[in-house]
């Protein structure tokens, strides 16, 4: 159990232990949190991997994948681009986004490329955060 008095940081989550997708092993992280900057890209993460209609207090909160399901490249990757932007821009206003590149690793398997910086504070510089996905 974690002792949240210890945790020193201001913005802090649990780990959340991700299968590797080649693999499909997930890591032991029961007890880990993820703090600063770990934990920005990791709410991002977890964002973009929400189904939009999944959460039953939220229906808006997510990224509406299907959406782009059996549409023409041309469409589907602009349309993820444009829902994986909203949805950052919309739940997690600790980030200022700045790109969203999306790239097609295989049939119906995406990658995208987000670069963002924290709203507010003394870091500046861009972060990447990657996300793999299953259209």
């Amino acid at each position: 159990m974690i002792d949240k008095d210890t945790i020193t940081h201001r913005h802090w989550s649990l780990r959340v232990g991700r299968a590797d997708p080649e693999t499909r092993v997930a890591p032991k992280t029961y007890g880990e949190i993820e703090v600063s900057l770990n934990d920005l890209s990791q709410s991002i993460t977890n964002l973009v991997l929400t189904p939009k209609g999944s959460v039953p207090t939220e229906p808006e909160k997510g990224v509406d994948i299907l959406g782009a399901i059996d549409k023409h490249p041309d469409i589907g990757i602009p349309y993820l681009a444009r829902e994986i932007w909203d949805a950052i821009t919309i739940w997690e206003p600790r980030v200022i986004v700045e790109k969203v590149t999306i790239s097609e690793i295989s049939f119906a398997h995406f990658k995208a490329e987000i670069l963002w910086r924290p709203a507010e504070g003394v870091v500046s510089e861009l972060q990447v955060t990657e996300v793999t996905f299953n259209g």
